[in-house]
């Protein structure tokens, strides 16, 4: 068995409570990126894995609650707000998880005819919280922190949701944070009007601690579906760019507004306006605003929103989409690399629907039983001829 770097088991550990600097998240990203890495450090993160491999040190305990009990007295800590009991355990069993899930995990998929493939997993709860004063906090679905702002207000981060609590008496001045999704990530975001927000991989939003003004005003790259707090008095903003936003009072929507693609966004409850470079077009649940291409108007169209806002189901659902599209949206949540070796078969169009934790390749298999196209994996580079 291949031995992990011990600073890797402390640089892990150390991103379970929130507290990574710089060097640290650049050590992980690195680690993260060499061979299978990044399956391990999601099994590594899965507090049930903890969980298990706690009792089986523990088989005399009847219950969850003891062993948690025994971890604590182990190290001679009682719980405690800020060194909270997962944090404790995730000290004790990070060493134990990363030897015996490496090992488990050095096994090879069951080979597809042809080829032998190495797993590729699912997305994970993870993001960046950039904070008003440059610092940078690593979130995770099993990391749990509690940030107090020296301008008022305070971050929770619990269970892959970061929600900023805080009133206008003890916000002093309102500056904005930003939270970043990397690629094969996901997270939730919950703002301080209670407005709340589904980020999809590879998008960002940027929003301050006290809406003040008549409006309420966020700024968005990526996918996001927005469930916005009614509020008749001040209107809630999505600005993507200078040219383009939505304007609602108290709605759900799916906003995609990834670079270099046209802007999308899907009603599904509610009333939003849409504005963009030369007209404001106005939405009724079940309508989409697509931004035309060249022209940058906005064209309203009468759709099934329910392939438009499935990954926020915990979905994939596309129906009659381009292979590019496809393999475009499974690039980004299962962080894989897409090489098209016959540009002609971009354009060939599927219908299909999983779910988004289901095994990668499931969704070759059901490709290439269409006879059109023929798909080969080596490492997470995704070849389609």
């Amino acid at each position: 068995m291949e031995k992990i770097d011990p600073r890797i088991e402390l640089v892990i550990y150390r991103f379970l409570r929130g507290e990574l600097s710089a060097s640290e998240r650049e050590m992980l990203e690195s680690w993260l990126r060499e061979g299978r890495h990044r399956e391990l450090f999601e099994k590594i993160c899965n507090k049930e894995n903890m969980l298990e491999k706690s009792f089986y040190f523990d088989r005399l305990d009847k219950g969850r609650e003891k062993t948690w009990n025994r971890l604590e007295r182990a190290i001679g800590l009682r719980r405690r707000v800020v060194l909270r009991r997962w944090s404790i355990a995730a000290s004790l069993i990070v060493p134990l998880l990363i030897g015996v899930l490496y090992l488990n995990e050095r096994q090879i998929i069951p080979e597809i005819p042809g080829r032998q493939l190495e797993r590729i997993v699912p997305g994970i709860s993870t993001a960046q919280l950039y904070l008003p004063d440059g610092n940078v906090v690593d979130l995770g679905k099993d990391s749990v922190c509690d940030l107090q702002l020296l301008e008022g207000g305070r971050f929770v981060n619990e269970r892959g949701t970061l929600t900023y609590k805080g009133d206008s008496s003890e916000v002093k001045v309102a500056q904005y944070s930003e939270v970043r999704i990397p690629r094969g990530g996901e997270y939730k975001v919950v703002l301080p009007d209670g407005t709340i927000v589904w980020l999809n991989a590879e998008s960002s939003l940027r929003f301050p601690t006290l809406f003040t003004g008549k409006e309420r005003k966020v700024y968005a790259k990526g996918e996001l579906y927005f469930d916005v707090k009614h509020d008749d008095t001040k209107p809630f903003i999505v600005e993507v760019e200078k040219d383009y936003s939505v304007r609602v009072l108290g709605t759900e929507f799916n906003l995609r507004a990834y670079s270099g693609f046209p802007v999308v966004t899907t009603l599904v409850e509610g009333r939003v306006q849409v504005r963009g470079v030369g007209n404001t077009v106005s939405l009724a649940p079940g309508q989409q605003a697509l931004e035309v291409s060249g022209t940058r108007d906005i064209k309203v169209l009468d759709v099934d929103v329910a392939p438009y806002v499935a990954w926020h189901e915990g979905k994939f659902y596309f129906v009659h989409a381009p292979l590019n599209s496809i393999m475009e949206e499974l690039a980004r949540w299962y962080d894989v690399e897409v090489v098209f070796e016959n540009p002609a078969v971009r354009e060939e169009c599927f219908t299909i629907e999983m779910q988004r934790f289901d095994d990668f390749n499931k969704v070759l298999r059901l490709i290439e039983q269409t006879g059109m196209v023929t798909i080969s994996v080596d490492g997470h580079i995704v070849t389609v001829k």
